[in-house]
């Protein structure tokens, strides 16, 4: 769209993303979203590219910093605990402890009977790895034991400059663990952009934070809102999964936006056009789907192939200027979605 010639990787073949991308980088096989599968994709290939834009939490250091267009050192904001230690002082956040036993898992939850927790790997994104802590969990490796906090699942999406400023582009609710979507509890579904009576917490959180990490370019925050009291869950020092969601709200190319606040060029965001329903229905089992024919359907696989329990399908994209009828079309396409297993 910008007149590049882009490479990608991904964990799938989506035959829609070849109007987009001239290379898309697939593994032939991978046991679980380990996010080193794709570094180690992009690594082959990172010799015959000029730039390079994460849009997700891999490991920064494996590339040359010459060519990231954005954040450059993220790993004291992608391992979570890092991330807990630099912020807990200054904002509201879940109690958060980094163990290597159950046996002390079991110890703190037994020092607050009141209080519910959540395991959650060190680094990870979308939610893959967290379960409720009970004692049926045993975590392999060291991990995070945190505070569950319920509320509404928000997030904010910010353009961050040299200078340390910052343009807000959105607040969007989040998505999370819907069974309607085949999600595990707190796996990623989607989001609704923009989010109505957004809190004014949000704004001036994400600019302290920004300020506080040096960000560049396009990235965003998680939160939970809990009676008017705004919890920092994750930091995304990247373009999140908002991404789609907000070119369609506003009209606005959002890769084109982050190269030009990473080339110090001012961004004049524009007039919000119309609700976004982004949606990501998962595979109740394994089985085939048949995609093709749906505008409103993407990141679509080939018919012939299986997608396993668990795994997305595809992702719904509706806007409307009216949030209902919105939502009332992407659940209309979830069942569609669901309907076309092959059987």
């Amino acid at each position: 769209m910008l007149g590049h010639t882009v490479y990608a990787t991904s964990f799938f073949n989506l035959i829609d993303q070849e109007d987009y991308v001239d290379t898309l980088i697939v593994p032939s096989y991978f046991d679980s979203f380990d996010l080193k599968v794709l570094e180690n994709l992009a690594l082959n290939y990172v010799n015959e590219v000029d730039y390079i834009i994460f849009t997700s939490d891999v490991n920064t250091d494996r590339f040359p910093k010459s060519k990231i267009i954005g954040n450059t050192n993220t790993n004291h904001i992608t391992d979570k605990y890092e991330m807990y230690k630099k912020l807990n002082k200054n904002f509201l956040m879940p109690m958060t402890f980094k163990l290597d036993s159950i046996k002390e898992a079991k110890e703190i939850q037994s020092n607050y009977p009141q209080k519910k927790f959540l395991v959650k790997p060190l680094k990870g994104t979308g939610g893959i790895g967290i379960e409720s802590f009970n004692n049926d969990v045993y975590p392999e490796e060291t991990f995070l034991l945190q505070e569950y906090i319920t509320g509404n699942s928000v997030s904010s999406s910010f353009l961050s400059y040299r200078n340390h400023d910052i343009d807000m582009v959105t607040t969007s609710d989040q998505v999370i663990g819907s069974k309607m979507l085949g999600a595990s509890e707190f796996m990623y579904c989607g989001n609704v952009t923009p989010l109505v009576n957004s809190n004014p917490k949000l704004v001036n959180i994400s600019t302290k934070i920004s300020k506080m990490f040096k960000l560049l370019g396009s990235n965003g925050i998680d939160f939970v809102i809990n009676n008017n009291k705004v919890y920092v869950i994750e930091v995304n020092p990247r373009i999140q999964g908002t991404f789609d969601c907000i070119e369609r709200s506003f009209d606005m190319n959002l890769a084109k936006a982050h190269i030009d606040v990473c080339n110090d060029k001012k961004v004049e965001l524009p007039n919000l056009q119309y609700f976004t329903v982004k949606l990501i229905p998962y595979s109740f089992e394994d089985a085939r789907y048949n995609l093709l024919q749906d505008l409103y359907v993407h990141d679509v696989s080939r018919n012939n192939e299986i997608i396993k329990k668990g795994h997305p399908i595809s992702t719904i994209l509706v806007s409307d200027r009216i949030l209902e009828n919105a939502m009332s079309k992407a659940e209309i396409i979830r069942k569609r979605i669901y309907d076309s297993k092959i059987d």
